[in-house]
């Protein structure tokens, strides 16, 4: 289990850094994608609970609109989703 949180933390750390180098985002979509990190963070930090459906529904919406736009985010962003998969989330 430890292998698969540190898994997660690490493609959280891509996904920053990538939102940090991307700056064509609308800020609605920028918006959507740091809170989810957020929520992410904070389960990760043992601080609060995730709510599982949201934080999916946004990460695959994300995925879906950047896969021709943005590719490394969306592979980083459906590595995210397959790595909360693993944790049953």
């Amino acid at each position: 289990m430890h292998e698969r949180i540190e898994k997660l933390r690490q493609t959280v750390k891509e996904l920053e850094e990538e939102l940090a180098s991307v700056e064509a985002f609308d800020d609605d979509t920028r918006q959507m994608l740091e809170e989810a990190v957020s929520e992410i963070q904070t389960v990760l930090q043992e601080e609060g609970e995730l709510e599982p459906d949201s934080v999916i529904e946004r990460l695959r919406s994300a995925e879906e609109e950047f896969q021709v736009s943005h590719p490394t985010l969306s592979g980083i962003v459906a590595r995210m989703i397959d790595a909360l998969g693993q944790l049953g989330i």
